[in-house]
């Protein structure tokens, strides 16, 4: 069925046609979302041979579709005319960054053309292809879509908008804004500082009280409907045992590839040898001694027997993201009927390794340093991460102890 030429497009082509005096074979039509010009008399792109000369050829228009674009639309269109009779007219270069004064640095191709940049540049040498489109192809897709949407006099106008698609103070915010200035800090743009400002800060949102990790009665639950399921066939004594490494050895899931387990004393010592990279620092190889919650029995419920029988699951540690995998796993865990006690919604894979970290310090009463180094990270990180579950009650017993002194007097 044919649709209906809009009326704001006929006047257009109509306008354009009188400027060039009745010189047929330029056409202005709608492809997609965006305007272009179509004509033989464009020059043969860079890569394309001679022979294909007199091919038609279409140019996108840097000025969105519809009425009230329509003038700006009609000065595009006829500077473009002017340069190709000019002779002056030249196919941009796809490796060309556009300057900071270039009319058409916000225009949805030259965004998509910095952004395919940026994946050339990271893809491989710093990230993955799937980290790429999971972390980093979302919110610059949605920076082209809202470009799209109209003309964007400035940066600052255009990166505000884009950004406030995101809540407020979020972790998801914070990403797309760090993915976004990536990409301008390639294209040697000024980052305005409007959007920076905008970028919040994801602890904010936090909980006041910390981190959530396992408590050991919640330990005791996710093992007890591990077994369960265990015995119905939907897990394997594998998965246990991968669970019960992150418990003791506080692991992250990831660290489950390429992990051995050895003896010393009788307590299983985790080798762990995968390292993690961020910007925050990289932890290399390090060895782990297992610290089990309160209750488990002294043989660590024979965790080095059952890791010479059964390993970790091969499927778990050669997908891309075994936490995933976990996170799956714990989902429908925590949907079962309880066998003694219900496991919170939130609670995580990672939550495991949250347990491990108070432990070391409620319990086996480690140094800041010397926890952060058996969890592979720095002390700053460290602090900033759990210092609200270690300094909170201390902090509240100590007003509580001067408040009552005061009293007292």
């Amino acid at each position: 069925m044919a649709t209906t030429r809009p009326r704001w497009l006929t006047d257009l082509s109509a306008q354009f046609k009188r400027h060039r005096q009745g010189r047929s074979g330029w056409f202005v039509e709608v492809n997609r979302d965006r305007l272009r010009v179509v004509t033989a008399e464009l020059p043969p792109r860079p890569e394309e041979p001679p022979a294909e000369a007199l091919k038609r050829r279409a140019v996108t228009l840097t000025t969105p579709q519809g009425p009230a674009t329509a003038a700006k639309a009609l000065q595009e269109c006829c500077a473009l005319f002017d340069a190709v009779m000019a002779g002056e007219w030249r196919w941009p270069d796809p490796e060309a960054v556009p300057g900071a004064d270039d009319a058409h640095r916000l225009a949805p191709f030259t965004l998509q053309r910095l952004m395919d940049q940026l994946q050339r540049a990271v893809v491989g040498e710093k990230v993955s292809e799937r980290t790429w489109q999971r972390i980093y192809a979302p919110p610059l897709r949605r920076l082209i879509e809202t470009a799209g949407e109209r003309s964007w006099p400035t940066d600052e106008s255009l990166l505000l908008a884009t950004l406030r698609a995101w809540r407020p103070n979020s972790r998801a915010r914070q990403l797309a804004h760090d993915r976004i200035r990536r990409m301008w800090r390639q294209a040697g743009w000024e980052w305005p500082a409007e959007a920076a400002e905008l970028r919040g800060n994801g602890k904010a949102a936090a909980s006041p009280e910390g981190v959530r990790s396992f408590t050991d009665g919640e330990l005791q639950e996710l093992r007890a409907r591990i077994e369960r399921s265990i015995a119905r066939h939907k897990l394997t004594p594998a998965d246990l045992v991968a669970w019960d490494c992150l418990m003791v050895f506080g692991l992250r899931p990831a660290e489950l590839q390429g992990l051995e387990i050895t003896t010393q004393q009788g307590v299983p010592i985790a080798k762990v040898s995968r390292e993690k990279r961020s910007s925050k620092g990289a932890s290399g190889i390090r060895n782990v001694p297992a610290v089990p919650p309160a209750g488990w029995p002294d043989d660590f419920h024979g965790l080095g027997k059952r890791w010479n029988e059964h390993g970790l699951p091969p499927a778990l540690v050669a997908y891309w993201s075994p936490g995933e995998k976990m996170a799956q796993q714990l989902a429908r865990l925590q949907k079962q009927q309880p066998v003694g006690i219900a496991l919170d919604a939130e609670l995580t894979p990672y939550s495991c390794r949250h347990a491990f970290a108070l432990r070391l310090a409620q319990q086996v009463g480690l140094h800041v340093r010397e926890a952060a180094e058996l969890m592979g990270h720095s002390p700053a990180v460290h602090l900033s991460t759990y210092g609200r579950r270690l300094d909170s009650p201390k902090l509240i017993n100590v007003v509580i102890g001067k408040v009552k002194a005061n009293q007292a007097q």
